[in-house]
């Protein structure tokens, strides 16, 4: 059957977090402590709370592991820096061919509405459908967040494609419901088929 939706995990595959998460944690801790934030990231994310609640409980964490106080206004840094994380170079491009060659576009993100209306600042347009764990009550990997999503969504599965730079938590659960998938090369992650640039989809729908 013909692709008529293309779906998108946000941070990491369309926005690079990485850079945005890894400078705060770096100004405050002095070193490159992302790894060590990110293992308590994919705990909190086993149950549903706000997204940003679970920023501000894994920084505290971390700065009280390193013997540095929390405060409030490094919570809203970590915050606000995450919701401003910058695209990365493919990706209005990709996005804005795809939306001319008459795909219908939608996100599918473990975060929260306020947050992620200030990372698609002036590219919102773009997109059919903004999902998040705010829509659904669950986080991905679950099932129940791609489920709900494109329950949502009201689309057939049969005419979607997810694309993601993560296999764990985006790829693999969307392939057991039987969606078509394409991995975006940012980490060096496996995943067949992978490409290296958003424009690329297009050889594929």
């Amino acid at each position: 059957m013909v692709v008529r939706v293309i779906s998108f995990d946000c941070y990491g595959t369309l926005f690079d977090w990485l850079y945005s998460i890894r400078g705060v944690l770096e100004y405050l801790v002095k070193r490159d402590v992302v790894d060590e934030f990110f293992e308590c990231e994919q705990k909190e994310l086993s149950s549903f709370k706000p997204y940003s609640t679970i920023l501000r409980r894994c920084l505290r964490e971390l700065l009280e592991n390193h013997g540095i106080g929390y405060e409030e206004r490094y919570g809203d840094a970590l915050v606000l820096g995450f919701a401003k994380s910058p695209p990365f170079p493919d990706t209005i491009p990709g996005l804005e061919l795809l939306k001319e060659k008459g795909y219908r576009l939608a996100i599918i993100s473990n975060t929260e509405h306020k947050l992620i209306d200030i990372t698609l600042t002036g590219i919102r347009e773009l997109f059919d459908w903004i999902i998040t764990a705010e829509d659904t009550g669950y986080y991905k990997p679950s099932l129940e967040a791609f489920r709900k999503a494109y329950k949502i969504m009201g689309v057939d599965l049969s005419q979607v494609i997810h694309v993601s730079a993560y296999p764990y938590y985006d790829l693999e659960p969307a392939r057991k419901l039987g969606v078509k998938t394409i991995m975006v090369n940012r980490y060096g992650y496996k995943w067949n088929p992978s490409i290296n640039s958003l424009e690329e989809i297009i050889e594929y729908v």
